[in-house]
């Protein structure tokens, strides 16, 4: 018995035919095809021959179309690498950010990149972390490292009748 997909809607046709013209995920154009040949009456062996996937591979497809419908089309998200920076760690970096320099003891007026990445180091808020993390996690809470505004006020009690 030969396995094929079930009936194709005009409008998830459609769809296919879209994903095959304009999608960038290669993923998603190698299935499109895979579903669209099983459609046109194609069997698994002749498929696989054709667009080098496996036979299992492409029963998988079929069956997940005939579950699933177009989601079937659609890649798995991936895992990816774990979080190394827990919410608590951000927290920590985000409020030394936005606190002066100066309240924490150092002898500066305002943070760069640099300077609060070897301050968070040296107080083991976290072990390590590169400048381009920092700029990254500073950029997603909406920090920004601004210069500090300073100006000077004259001590004179006379200005007010020098002015005039």
């Amino acid at each position: 018995m030969c396995l094929y997909v079930r009936d194709v809607s005009i409008a998830e046709g459609r769809v296919l035919q879209h994903i095959l013209r304009t999608s960038k995920s290669r993923i998603r154009v190698r299935r499109a095809h895979v579903i669209l040949a099983s459609n046109q009456g194609f069997k698994i062996p002749d498929i696989a021959r054709r667009f080098y996937f496996s036979e299992q591979h492409i029963r998988t497809i079929i069956k997940d179309f005939n579950k699933r419908g177009l989601k079937a089309v659609e890649p798995a998200p991936r895992s990816g690498r774990p979080r190394e920076f827990t919410d608590d760690d951000i927290g920590l970096i985000v409020e030394t950010a936005l606190c002066p320099p100066v309240l924490l003891g150092q002898p500066f007026t305002r943070w760069s990149l640099a300077k609060l990445r070897d301050y968070i180091i040296e107080e083991r808020i976290v072990g390590s972390i590169s400048i381009e993390t920092l700029r990254t996690i500073l950029n997603e809470k909406k920090v920004k490292l601004r210069r500090t505004k300073t100006w000077k006020e004259c001590n004179d009690p006379r200005l007010k009748s020098k002015k005039n």
